[in-house]
């Protein structure tokens, strides 16, 4: 699997060039980030900056008409393959490494990389809309969106941009015009938790005309497994205040 890192150059280039807890379970807050989508599924057309890069599991939301918002999260070249519960949230292993079995990067990253896919809508380009990509180093669940890591993405060439992404990438931690790193850092890729990504395209005047949104748990249970864990736990509380009264 080869992946071209043009698209992290393109995201520093273009940070300069813009106009503008540690537990793994545990705390939720509000206004997070969630799953947010319109179609969960294929998109042939999205390589990512790549090859060799899963696109059948991808988290697509349009806006104005036919321009299309994705992101999706798979194995970092051959690390083991990462899961998901066809609706917006991905199973990734933690650790980290340098690619291999190949030696395909001389550069370290998490075992799973967050990949991203903007196409414009018909008949126009990406350099009419404003795009953010936020995203996350914070393990706890339910991140709340205020305190992720923002890129603003203007003045996108053509109508087509993507790429794949790890948080072990360091230009993601530092600040930089256009680039505002997460309230929670270092990222650590030995962390159990989620991680939570969210893309959106708005027009000059800043209205956001689209969004999408995913998690990743990262050496965490599936969540239908959570969600039985949780009714077990609750069935032996309910059990235990029986025996009592009794």
């Amino acid at each position: 699997m080869v992946r071209k890192q043009s698209f992290l150059r393109e995201l520093g280039a273009l940070s300069r060039a813009a106009v503008f807890a540690a537990a793994a379970f545990g705390f939720a807050a509000t206004a997070s980030a969630t799953p947010t989508f319109d179609t969960f599924g294929p998109l042939p057309q999205a390589m990512f900056g790549g090859s060799g890069i899963p696109n059948d599991a991808v988290a697509q939301s349009s806006f104005q008409g036919t321009g299309i918002l994705a992101l999706s999260a798979t194995e970092r070249f051959s690390n083991p393959p990462v899961g998901d519960n066809g609706a917006g949230t991905y199973s990734a292993e933690p650790g980290f490494n340098d690619g291999t079995p190949g030696s395909f990067s001389g550069t370290l990253g998490a075992l799973w990389n967050f990949n991203v896919y903007i196409e414009a809508p018909t008949g126009q380009v990406l350099e009419d809309f404003i795009f953010t990509l936020r995203y996350d180093f914070d393990p706890g669940l339910d991140t709340p969106e205020s305190e992720l890591g923002t890129i603003d993405l203007v003045f996108l060439p053509g109508t087509v941009s993507q790429g794949s992404q790890n948080n072990l990438f360091g230009f993601l931690a530092l600040p930089d015009i256009g680039l505002t790193p997460p309230a929670f850092g270092p990222f650590d890729p030995d962390a159990r938790g989620q991680y939570s990504y969210i893309l959106t395209a708005s027009v000059l005047d800043g209205t956001e005309q689209g969004r999408v949104a995913i998690d990743v748990n990262v050496g965490l249970p599936e969540p239908a497994t959570l969600a039985l864990f949780g009714l077990g736990l609750a069935g032996i509380a309910i059990a235990q205040r029986r025996r009592r009264r009794g």
